[in-house]
């Protein structure tokens, strides 16, 4: 038995087109889609991108920052050594209370000092007389430091004692005490000559007119020179 078939064939046309139509619809939809999740991966990474370069920058920022004022630091420091040296290598390293202590001990009730000095010099000296150890420093702004120079380096302390004694005994036995005390060293007389003094008053000064006063003692004016025993001597 033969089947007829009534359908006319633009339907099965219009059949096979719908079908071919919703497999393309479908395509284009999953493309859609497949597009759409693509975009919002990528913008999501985008922004995760935007967000770690701006805390790089941030980083970044604080790291410069950080560096310029680790340099302003180290600067500052360098400053801060250099003039330490600069202070180091101007210390004459003398602890004038201790000096002045000793002092007070070997000076005697009869003997009244009237000029204690300390001044720095070198060690060595060259045979036509400038100094060939240490540098100078000059003190400018007054008129008083004009020309006194300040030693840098190794120095060793001279020290000046000036003053009056009641007899030249007081005088040699002051050398005598400064000579066996540890503190000092190569103890020696600049000069010792006698004087007339009034009781409470300064010490007369010589070639100096004045009127001879009614009430008059003799004594010893006298200066020693000795240098502070706080560095040993080497072999040459």
């Amino acid at each position: 038995m033969k089947e007829l078939d009534f359908l006319p064939d633009w339907y099965r046309r219009n059949r096979r087109h719908q079908s071919h139509m919703r497999k393309q619809y479908l395509a284009l939809l999953i493309a859609s889609l497949a597009m759409m999740g693509f975009n919002v991966t990528a913008t999501h990474r985008a922004h995760q991108a935007a967000a770690e370069l701006t805390s790089h920058e941030v980083e970044c920022a604080r790291a410069e920052a950080v560096v310029s004022e680790f340099n302003l630091v180290t600067k500052e420091l360098n400053d801060l050594r250099g003039k330490a040296d600069l202070i180091a290598r101007m210390d004459p390293k003398v602890d004038v209370a201790a000096v002045l202590a000793e002092l007070s001990h070997l000076i005697g009730e009869s003997v009244v000092m009237r000029r204690v000095d300390l001044v720095a010099e070198p060690f060595r000296r060259s045979p036509a007389g400038p100094e060939t150890t240490g540098s100078v420093v000059r003190i400018a702004g007054t008129s008083e430091n004009a020309g006194k120079p300040t030693w840098l380096g190794s120095t060793r302390c001279r020290v000046v004692l000036a003053g009056v004694a009641a007899r030249p005994a007081d005088v040699a036995d002051l050398v005598c005490r400064l000579d066996q005390s540890s503190y000092f060293r190569q103890v020696s007389p600049s000069f010792s000559r006698g004087v007339k003094i009034q009781p409470g008053a300064p010490v007369a000064q010589e070639n100096k007119t004045a009127p001879k006063a009614p009430e008059t003692v003799e004594a010893t004016e006298f200066e020693i020179i000795c240098y502070l025993a706080n560095y040993e001597e080497t072999g040459k």
